[in-house]
Protein backbone atom coordinates (compact mmCIF):
# COMPACT_ATOMS: atom_id res chain seq x y z
CA UNK A 1 0.00 0.00 0.00
CA UNK A 2 1.99 3.43 -0.80
CA UNK A 3 1.74 6.29 1.44
CA UNK A 4 -0.96 8.22 -0.40
CA UNK A 5 -3.44 5.06 0.02
CA UNK A 6 -3.03 5.10 3.53
CA UNK A 7 -3.68 8.49 4.09
CA UNK A 8 -6.81 8.87 2.00
CA UNK A 9 -7.83 5.25 3.98
CA UNK A 10 -6.88 7.06 7.43
CA UNK A 11 -8.80 10.29 6.14
CA UNK A 12 -11.90 8.31 5.26
CA UNK A 13 -12.20 6.30 8.06
CA UNK A 14 -11.28 9.12 10.41
CA UNK A 15 -14.48 10.86 9.10
CA UNK A 16 -16.28 8.02 9.26
CA UNK A 17 -15.40 8.05 13.04
CA UNK A 18 -16.43 11.51 13.66
CA UNK A 19 -19.46 11.26 11.95
CA UNK A 20 -20.64 8.41 13.98
CA UNK A 21 -19.63 10.44 17.48
CA UNK A 22 -20.83 13.80 16.19
CA UNK A 23 -24.33 14.87 17.61
CA UNK A 24 -26.95 14.45 15.00
CA UNK A 25 -29.07 17.63 14.12
CA UNK A 26 -32.14 18.18 16.01
CA UNK A 27 -35.46 17.94 14.45
CA UNK A 28 -38.85 18.65 14.98
CA UNK A 29 -41.61 17.25 12.40
CA UNK A 30 -45.10 19.29 12.59
CA UNK A 31 -48.10 18.47 10.69
CA UNK A 32 -51.87 19.73 10.72
CA UNK A 33 -55.15 17.19 9.46
CA UNK A 34 -58.40 17.46 8.55
CA UNK A 35 -59.83 13.76 9.55
CA UNK A 36 -63.01 14.63 8.06
CA UNK A 37 -66.05 14.40 10.66
CA UNK A 38 -63.96 11.68 12.93
CA UNK A 39 -66.76 12.39 15.25
CA UNK A 40 -68.69 9.41 16.67
CA UNK A 41 -71.83 11.29 16.73
CA UNK A 42 -71.44 12.64 13.17
CA UNK A 43 -69.51 9.62 11.58
CA UNK A 44 -72.77 9.60 9.33
CA UNK A 45 -71.56 12.73 7.79
CA UNK A 46 -68.52 11.22 6.97
CA UNK A 47 -70.21 8.63 4.74
CA UNK A 48 -72.66 10.40 3.31
CA UNK A 49 -75.97 9.49 5.61
CA UNK A 50 -78.72 12.07 6.07
CA UNK A 51 -79.16 11.18 9.45
CA UNK A 52 -77.48 10.06 12.21
CA UNK A 53 -76.96 6.58 13.36
CA UNK A 54 -78.65 5.25 16.07
CA UNK A 55 -77.65 1.33 16.00
CA UNK A 56 -74.65 1.95 18.86
CA UNK A 57 -73.20 -0.92 17.21
CA UNK A 58 -73.00 0.24 13.44
CA UNK A 59 -72.02 3.17 14.75
CA UNK A 60 -69.14 1.85 16.00
CA UNK A 61 -68.26 0.25 13.83
CA UNK A 62 -67.82 2.77 11.17
CA UNK A 63 -66.28 5.16 13.75
CA UNK A 64 -63.53 2.47 14.15
CA UNK A 65 -62.96 1.78 10.57
CA UNK A 66 -62.69 5.52 9.79
CA UNK A 67 -60.37 5.89 12.53
CA UNK A 68 -58.23 3.28 11.33
CA UNK A 69 -58.09 4.76 8.04
CA UNK A 70 -56.85 8.25 9.62
CA UNK A 71 -54.09 6.13 11.45
CA UNK A 72 -52.70 4.63 8.42
CA UNK A 73 -52.05 7.84 6.87
CA UNK A 74 -51.17 9.40 10.49
CA UNK A 75 -48.63 6.65 10.56
CA UNK A 76 -46.95 7.65 7.67
CA UNK A 77 -46.82 11.10 8.75
CA UNK A 78 -45.16 10.41 11.79
CA UNK A 79 -44.95 13.75 12.96
CA UNK A 80 -43.60 14.60 16.50
CA UNK A 81 -46.39 17.03 17.22
CA UNK A 82 -49.80 17.08 15.14
CA UNK A 83 -52.62 19.29 15.13
CA UNK A 84 -56.32 17.72 13.78
CA UNK A 85 -59.22 19.44 12.81
CA UNK A 86 -63.01 17.68 12.55
CA UNK A 87 -62.82 15.38 15.52
CA UNK A 88 -64.97 14.85 17.57
CA UNK A 89 -64.44 14.81 21.71
CA UNK A 90 -61.08 13.62 24.35
CA UNK A 91 -62.91 9.90 23.91
CA UNK A 92 -62.80 10.58 19.89
CA UNK A 93 -59.72 11.81 19.79
CA UNK A 94 -58.34 8.88 22.84
CA UNK A 95 -59.31 5.98 20.23
CA UNK A 96 -57.01 7.77 17.67
CA UNK A 97 -54.17 8.01 19.41
CA UNK A 98 -54.95 4.37 20.89
CA UNK A 99 -54.79 3.30 17.08
CA UNK A 100 -51.45 5.00 16.35
CA UNK A 101 -50.22 3.38 19.20
CA UNK A 102 -51.28 0.12 18.21
CA UNK A 103 -49.36 1.43 15.17
CA UNK A 104 -46.20 2.06 16.59
CA UNK A 105 -46.50 5.69 16.41
CA UNK A 106 -46.79 6.58 20.55
CA UNK A 107 -47.92 10.03 22.02
CA UNK A 108 -47.69 10.89 25.23
CA UNK A 109 -49.61 14.61 25.26
CA UNK A 110 -52.76 14.87 23.96
CA UNK A 111 -54.96 18.10 24.20
CA UNK A 112 -58.66 18.70 22.70
CA UNK A 113 -60.29 22.14 22.21
CA UNK A 114 -63.26 23.13 23.20
CA UNK A 115 -65.82 23.38 20.47
CA UNK A 116 -68.51 26.50 20.22
CA UNK A 117 -70.23 24.91 17.30
CA UNK A 118 -72.88 23.22 18.11
CA UNK A 119 -74.08 22.42 14.42
CA UNK A 120 -71.02 20.33 13.22
CA UNK A 121 -69.58 19.56 17.08
CA UNK A 122 -66.07 19.90 15.06
CA UNK A 123 -63.15 20.12 17.24
CA UNK A 124 -59.52 20.77 17.30
CA UNK A 125 -57.12 19.01 18.73
CA UNK A 126 -52.98 18.26 19.62
CA UNK A 127 -51.19 15.23 19.73
CA UNK A 128 -47.71 15.59 20.76
CA UNK A 129 -44.67 14.02 21.94
CA UNK A 130 -43.51 17.40 23.83
CA UNK A 131 -45.55 18.03 27.20
CA UNK A 132 -48.13 20.21 26.34
CA UNK A 133 -48.99 23.16 28.78
CA UNK A 134 -50.95 26.75 28.55
CA UNK A 135 -54.19 25.46 27.23
CA UNK A 136 -56.26 28.23 25.91
CA UNK A 137 -59.22 27.29 23.96
CA UNK A 138 -61.41 28.20 22.19
CA UNK A 139 -59.20 31.44 21.23
CA UNK A 140 -61.12 34.32 22.82
CA UNK A 141 -62.45 37.25 20.60
CA UNK A 142 -65.10 38.43 18.73
CA UNK A 143 -65.22 40.32 15.74
CA UNK A 144 -67.95 41.84 13.57
CA UNK A 145 -68.54 41.14 9.55
CA UNK A 146 -70.93 42.27 6.96
CA UNK A 147 -73.52 39.22 5.98
CA UNK A 148 -74.08 40.90 2.98
CA UNK A 149 -71.66 43.26 1.18
CA UNK A 150 -74.55 45.95 -0.09
CA UNK A 151 -76.38 46.19 3.46
CA UNK A 152 -74.88 47.84 6.08
CA UNK A 153 -77.66 46.88 8.85
CA UNK A 154 -76.15 43.33 7.95
CA UNK A 155 -73.68 42.88 10.22
CA UNK A 156 -73.30 39.77 12.65
CA UNK A 157 -69.97 38.98 15.07
CA UNK A 158 -68.06 36.01 14.68
CA UNK A 159 -65.27 34.12 17.31
CA UNK A 160 -63.46 31.19 16.43
CA UNK A 161 -65.96 27.89 16.81
CA UNK A 162 -62.73 25.28 16.71
CA UNK A 163 -59.48 26.27 17.59
CA UNK A 164 -56.94 26.16 20.66
CA UNK A 165 -53.63 27.56 21.40
CA UNK A 166 -50.98 25.15 23.68
CA UNK A 167 -47.18 25.83 24.70
CA UNK A 168 -44.73 22.88 24.46
CA UNK A 169 -40.87 23.26 25.08
CA UNK A 170 -39.08 21.22 21.87
CA UNK A 171 -35.17 21.25 22.15
CA UNK A 172 -34.35 23.39 24.25
CA UNK A 173 -36.64 26.30 22.34
CA UNK A 174 -40.25 27.21 23.31
CA UNK A 175 -42.99 27.34 21.00
CA UNK A 176 -46.94 28.46 21.05
CA UNK A 177 -48.74 26.74 18.80
CA UNK A 178 -52.41 27.82 17.53
CA UNK A 179 -54.49 25.32 15.83
CA UNK A 180 -57.31 26.55 13.77
CA UNK A 181 -60.02 25.53 11.90
CA UNK A 182 -62.01 28.29 10.34
CA UNK A 183 -65.09 28.88 8.50
CA UNK A 184 -65.77 26.34 5.59
CA UNK A 185 -65.96 27.73 1.98
CA UNK A 186 -69.67 26.80 1.91
CA UNK A 187 -72.09 30.16 2.30
CA UNK A 188 -70.56 32.68 -0.45
CA UNK A 189 -69.87 36.09 0.45
CA UNK A 190 -71.00 35.56 3.97
CA UNK A 191 -68.62 32.32 4.57
CA UNK A 192 -65.83 34.42 3.37
CA UNK A 193 -66.81 37.47 5.08
CA UNK A 194 -67.03 35.60 8.64
CA UNK A 195 -63.91 33.89 7.81
CA UNK A 196 -61.68 36.88 7.33
CA UNK A 197 -63.32 37.63 10.81
CA UNK A 198 -62.29 34.95 12.60
CA UNK A 199 -58.20 35.51 10.54
CA UNK A 200 -58.55 38.43 12.78
CA UNK A 201 -59.07 37.25 15.54
CA UNK A 202 -56.38 34.29 15.70
CA UNK A 203 -54.00 37.40 14.59
CA UNK A 204 -54.56 39.65 17.51
CA UNK A 205 -54.44 36.45 19.77
CA UNK A 206 -50.80 36.01 18.72
CA UNK A 207 -49.34 39.18 18.05
CA UNK A 208 -48.45 39.99 21.71
CA UNK A 209 -46.29 36.96 21.79
CA UNK A 210 -45.20 37.51 18.26
CA UNK A 211 -43.76 40.97 19.52
CA UNK A 212 -42.48 39.72 22.72
CA UNK A 213 -40.14 37.41 20.33
CA UNK A 214 -42.41 34.23 21.07
CA UNK A 215 -41.48 30.96 18.27
CA UNK A 216 -45.47 31.51 17.19
CA UNK A 217 -46.56 28.20 14.96
CA UNK A 218 -50.13 28.44 13.59
CA UNK A 219 -51.80 25.87 11.41
CA UNK A 220 -54.90 24.07 10.69
CA UNK A 221 -57.70 24.21 7.70
CA UNK A 222 -57.82 28.34 7.06
CA UNK A 223 -60.58 27.28 4.16
CA UNK A 224 -58.29 29.77 2.30
CA UNK A 225 -55.55 29.41 -0.23
CA UNK A 226 -52.00 30.77 -0.66
CA UNK A 227 -52.89 34.82 -1.06
CA UNK A 228 -56.68 34.81 -0.59
CA UNK A 229 -57.88 37.50 1.62
CA UNK A 230 -58.55 35.04 5.47
CA UNK A 231 -54.83 33.68 5.19
CA UNK A 232 -53.21 36.98 4.21
CA UNK A 233 -55.16 38.30 7.36
CA UNK A 234 -54.06 35.69 9.50
CA UNK A 235 -50.62 35.84 8.36
CA UNK A 236 -49.88 39.77 9.13
CA UNK A 237 -50.05 40.88 5.21
CA UNK A 238 -52.34 43.43 5.49
CA UNK A 239 -51.03 45.15 8.30
CA UNK A 240 -47.31 46.88 9.35
CA UNK A 241 -46.59 43.78 12.34
CA UNK A 242 -44.49 41.40 11.35
CA UNK A 243 -45.99 38.54 9.14
CA UNK A 244 -45.63 34.78 9.65
CA UNK A 245 -43.72 32.66 7.11
CA UNK A 246 -45.71 30.74 4.38
CA UNK A 247 -44.23 27.35 4.41
CA UNK A 248 -46.27 25.97 1.38
CA UNK A 249 -43.99 28.28 -0.71
CA UNK A 250 -42.24 26.26 -3.68
CA UNK A 251 -38.89 27.31 -2.03
CA UNK A 252 -39.88 24.95 0.97
CA UNK A 253 -40.59 21.66 -1.12
CA UNK A 254 -38.31 19.79 -3.14
CA UNK A 255 -37.91 20.47 -6.53
CA UNK A 256 -39.58 17.03 -7.66
CA UNK A 257 -42.68 17.54 -5.54
CA UNK A 258 -43.68 20.87 -6.47
CA UNK A 259 -47.00 19.68 -8.20
CA UNK A 260 -47.67 17.95 -4.16
CA UNK A 261 -47.91 21.47 -3.19
CA UNK A 262 -52.01 21.43 -2.34
CA UNK A 263 -54.05 19.63 -0.09
CA UNK A 264 -57.83 19.65 -0.74
CA UNK A 265 -59.40 18.92 -3.99
CA UNK A 266 -62.74 20.17 -5.23
CA UNK A 267 -64.42 19.53 -8.97
CA UNK A 268 -60.84 18.87 -10.02
CA UNK A 269 -59.42 21.80 -8.87
CA UNK A 270 -56.66 21.09 -6.28
CA UNK A 271 -55.30 23.60 -3.54
CA UNK A 272 -54.11 24.09 -0.47
CA UNK A 273 -56.30 25.42 2.46
CA UNK A 274 -54.38 23.68 5.12
CA UNK A 275 -51.62 25.44 6.17
CA UNK A 276 -48.45 25.86 8.28
CA UNK A 277 -47.55 29.10 9.37
CA UNK A 278 -43.95 30.01 10.88
CA UNK A 279 -43.30 33.19 12.53
CA UNK A 280 -39.61 34.49 11.33
CA UNK A 281 -38.11 33.67 15.18
CA UNK A 282 -39.42 30.06 14.43
CA UNK A 283 -37.31 30.30 11.42
CA UNK A 284 -34.11 31.67 12.87
CA UNK A 285 -33.44 28.97 15.07
CA UNK A 286 -33.39 26.60 12.09
CA UNK A 287 -30.05 26.18 10.00
CA UNK A 288 -30.06 27.86 6.44
CA UNK A 289 -32.28 25.90 4.32
CA UNK A 290 -33.67 23.67 7.21
CA UNK A 291 -37.39 24.24 6.70
CA UNK A 292 -38.80 21.68 4.26
CA UNK A 293 -42.57 20.76 3.48
CA UNK A 294 -44.33 17.94 1.95
CA UNK A 295 -47.71 16.90 1.72
CA UNK A 296 -48.56 13.01 2.50
CA UNK A 297 -51.02 10.94 -0.28
CA UNK A 298 -51.56 7.16 1.06
CA UNK A 299 -53.75 4.86 -0.75
CA UNK A 300 -56.19 4.19 1.82
CA UNK A 301 -59.65 4.23 1.01
CA UNK A 302 -62.05 7.07 2.81
CA UNK A 303 -58.94 8.32 4.83
CA UNK A 304 -60.20 11.78 4.58
CA UNK A 305 -60.50 14.41 2.15
CA UNK A 306 -57.25 16.33 2.83
CA UNK A 307 -54.27 15.32 2.36
CA UNK A 308 -52.12 16.38 5.76
CA UNK A 309 -49.24 19.19 5.47
CA UNK A 310 -46.01 18.14 7.28
CA UNK A 311 -43.21 20.75 7.56
CA UNK A 312 -40.24 19.13 9.20
CA UNK A 313 -37.24 22.10 11.51
CA UNK A 314 -33.85 21.46 11.44
CA UNK A 315 -32.78 23.38 14.16
CA UNK A 316 -29.35 24.81 14.74
CA UNK A 317 -26.73 23.58 16.92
Amino acid sequence: MTKLSFRLLLTAGLCHTLAAIAPAAEKLTLATHNCEWLIREKIHMRIGERDPITDAARREQVFNEAADAVADVLREVNADVLGLQEVGDAADVQTLRDKLAARGVSYAHMQVGVSTDNTTRQNTAVLSRFALRELVTPIPGRESYLKEADDLDAEEDTGVSKGLAVTFDAHGITFRLYVVHLKSQLGGYEADAQRLAQSSIVRRAYLPELAQGAAVIVMGDMNAGRGQSALRRIRGLDDIQPDLVETGLPKYFDEDKLDTRWTYEFQGVREQIDHILLSESVVEVCKRGGVHARTVRVEREHASDHLPLVVELELRD
